[in-house]
């Protein structure tokens, strides 16, 4: 009987699908539906089978909806299974000339429900280019087919650099680079023609000059040199990365969603890129969709709920230097979930025991008893923050930081087992507990610690910081809890006023005489009553 019941225990838990995330204040709730997903996706509807290129044909097909989450679309050529997305656009590449083609598509959610087959579209790729002696006969056809340049800028790191380039017709591009004219270091190739494209090069010398050289293919084949000199890497000394930015909230309006952020302050200048996804937090500037690019601190990502839902966003601070800051999370529910508490509220983890209240030295940990044994997680010994040179750990009885500074929280990454997902670190906001703000923990540069810098709070209070560790399939396996109270600093509370500081401030002489002759008459006054009582 007692095998039984395990064998029934074990099926409910692998047909326990899907699993969702929800919000609320203090972190994030990772809740899974007991039975069988059984509903399908809709069916997708195949837009359009482009033939860019005697040997590519280029797909985009509208979204499918699921009553919890479209994890992507299959998609068949001649009715045979070509390749799987997640994306609602696609090139088949490597195709034959003067050939037809014909493709549909379905969509499948997380239980690998398949929706019906979308509509076939069929696509027939142009002949073969002529001989290049006749191509080349007719100077306006040549001129006519040549790639040409919309848009060219260089991104230059310490050890990275990316091409950014933008064309009017679909081109396949080759980017070279080396210490000499004969770019000797290597190349890089993109196998499908687009409109525009973006190479990066990694492993580079900090503060040093390269050669590079950019090579343009149209789709017949004709190759144009679009563009060539150098570029220099950054030196070793611009190797902090920037801080987050702070109290980034993601709101629904509608299917709307409202995105609002503060810039860090300082200096530098910074710039603000917005990524979404919907199979999570996007854990790097490329993984997802890009949703703004600039300087401001706003925007609204039109009718997004209407297509997914929840929907994840991270804001990544790019500064002067090319580094990037860790990233400020947030998540937002569709209307169909509008029983959850609070658009950019984490909630509070299963099993974790949290006081209502925010108290001095409140802390807490805890770790998934389904840990394999001998797995990796931190101590709370092991949980950092930095202020102004100085370190503290999460084990210090009382934790008291300057709300006027920035601050960097790291574990160590020997500490943390290599199979997670992700580190999500929440600050409650000192002056409004059921306010949140949530940053990713990221690999340094050095690879020896996961690591945040978060800009400073500047208000004074209690503030809860609440640290979890997600594993692959998107569990919560560890939870660690630690309160802070966040002062001014002692400069900032200690500022002499001196009279030309009152002048220089636009009060008249003939006020701050004034105001100096009562100061002094009261503190008479008041020694005179003391000395006659």
């Amino acid at each position: 009987m007692r095998f039984v019941t395990s064998i029934l225990l074990s099926c409910l838990l692998i047909t326990a699908f899907p699993v969702s995330a929800q919000e609320d204040a203090g972190g994030f709730l990772i809740r899974v539906f007991g039975g069988t997903d059984i509903v399908a996706p809709t069916t997708p509807t195949l837009i359009s089978a482009t033939p860019i290129a005697v040997d590519q044909v280029d797909l985009v097909w509208g979204a499918a909806t699921d009553n919890f989450l479209v994890s992507g679309y299959v998609i068949s050529r001649n009715g045979t299974a070509l390749a799987t997305t997640t994306q609602t656009s696609y090139s088949d590449s490597g195709l034959t000339a003067s050939t037809t083609y014909t493709y549909s598509m379905r969509a499948f959610d997380p239980s690998f429900n398949y929706s019906s087959s979308s509509n076939i579209l069929s696509a027939t790729t142009p002949d073969n280019p002529p001989p290049p002696d006749e191509e080349e006969g007719s100077s306006s056809q040549s001129t006519a087919t040549r790639v040409t340049l919309d848009e060219f800028r260089i991104a230059t790191g310490v050890s990275t650099t990316s091409f950014f380039i933008k064309t009017a017709l679909p081109a396949r591009f080759e980017v070279r680079w080396g210490r000499t004219g004969a770019y000797e270091l290597g190349y890089v190739v993109n196998d499908r023609y687009l409109s525009s494209y973006e190479a990066r090069i990694t492993d580079l010398e900090p503060g040093m000059t390269y050669e590079y050289q950019v090579i343009g293919y149209t789709t017949r084949g004709k190759e144009s040199l679009l563009k060539q000199g150098q570029f220099t890497t950054l030196g070793v000394t611009a190797l902090t990365p920037p801080a987050n930015v702070t109290r980034f909230t993601a709101v629904r309006v509608g299917t709307d969603v409202q995105l609002d952020w503060q810039i860090p302050m300082s200096d530098d200048a910074h710039t603000v890129k917005v990524v979404r996804s919907h199979l999570g937090f996007p854990l790097y500037p490329g993984d997802g969709a890009m949703v703004y690019l600039g300087d401001g601190t706003s925007v609204t990502d039109k009718d997004i709920l209407s297509l997914y839902s929840p929907v994840y966003y991270t804001v990544f601070v790019v500064d002067e230097n090319g580094l990037i800051s860790s990233g400020a999370v947030a998540m937002v529910y569709a209307t169909g979930a509008a029983s959850v508490p609070g658009e950019n509220q984490p909630v509070e983890i299963p099993g974790s025991i949290r006081p209502p209240n925010i108290s001095e030295g409140e802390t807490y940990a805890s770790t998934s008893p389904t840990l394999p044994p001998g797995t990796n997680m931190p101590e709370i010994s092991e949980i950092f923050i930095t202020q102004n040179g100085i370190t503290k750990s999460f084990a210090d009885q009382v934790l008291k930081l300057s709300s006027d500074d920035s601050l960097t929280i790291s574990i160590p990454k020997e500490a943390v087992f290599n199979t997670l997902k992700s580190i999500i670190v929440t600050l409650t906001d000192p002056t409004d507990a059921t306010k949140t703000y949530s940053f990713l923990l990221r690999l340094n540069k050095d690879q020896s610690a996961y690591e945040a810098v978060l800009s400073p709070l500047m208000v004074e209070g209690f503030s809860r910081c609440t640290i979890n560790i997600y594993d692959y399939k998107s569990a919560v396996v560890g939870t660690y809890v630690k309160s802070i109270m966040f002062t001014k600093s002692e400069s900032a509370k200690q500022v002499p006023i001196f009279p030309d500081l009152i002048i220089a401030k636009g009060l008249p002489v003939a006020v701050v005489v004034a105001l100096s002759a009562l100061f002094m008459w009261l503190f008479l006054y008041y020694r005179r009553r003391k000395k006659a009582e």
